[in-house]
């Protein structure tokens, strides 16, 4: 059964994992551009089928070496591992992850905690923990990325580190995949830079409200 979905109704309770049996992330310049493009030119009252995300649920007893996310497991999140849609879905989680960054960094929200900073009604701890990751409490130790790859995969590592810019003393290896991952990172940098310059935060704003709600996924 197929259903249409945003960003925001599909990170409700879910982990998503890239299993190992796929391909890392593919994306390049010419697709990045596109993909930002279309946020761009779509207006805000309108929706954008952005493509189809396939996903088949973990069983438990697949699940039991994530260490790292059994906690969440038992606070009642459902483990998926994403079968169709990869590149997308990957996409949207780089771009969130530096629209937080990006606003964090604002020199107006220098010496704010996540939960002093507010973007789209939302505390930035709030959209952390909803599409970034979460923290085990309440020593709060352990986090765990709701979008990631199986642990095994050379790109998981690369994504918590160098990505999600989790602090790690160790060397974390480079692939052909990884290089990928990094360039969409830098990408979505500058394209932040330049909107915040031309549009200040509401056009920050605006992405946001675009890539969490107006983009469509066929979800089955």
């Amino acid at each position: 059964m197929s259903d249409l979905q945003s960003l925001s109704e599909l990170y409700q309770n879910k982990l998503f994992r890239i299993p190992d049996y796929q391909r890392g992330y593919a994306w390049k310049q010419e697709q990045l551009v596109d993909f930002w493009d279309d946020i761009l030119n779509l207006q805000e009252d309108r929706y954008h089928y952005t493509g189809l995300l396939s996903l088949k649920a973990v069983a438990k007893a697949e699940s039991k070496g994530w260490s790292n996310d059994k906690w969440l497991l038992d606070s009642g999140y459902k483990a998926y591992h994403v079968v169709d849609g990869q590149q997308r879905l990957t996409t949207f989680s780089i771009l969130v992850n530096e629209i937080v960054s990006f606003v964090k960094g604002l020199e107006c929200n220098e010496g704010k905690t996540d939960e002093e900073i507010v973007l789209c009604y939302q505390t930035l701890k709030a959209i952390r923990s909803k599409y970034i990751s979460q923290k085990r409490p309440p020593q709060n130790l352990i986090t765990t990325y709701l979008f990631g790859y199986e642990v095994d995969n050379p790109s998981a590592d690369y994504l918590t580190y160098k990505i999600f810019e989790e602090p790690f003393s160790g060397t974390v290896n480079e692939t052909y995949y990884t290089k990928n991952l990094k360039y969409a990172k830098e990408f979505f940098l500058d394209c932040l830079k330049k909107l915040y310059a031309a549009e200040g935060i509401d056009g920050i704003e605006a992405v946001f409200r675009k890539i969490t709600l107006q983009l469509m996924f066929i979800y089955s």
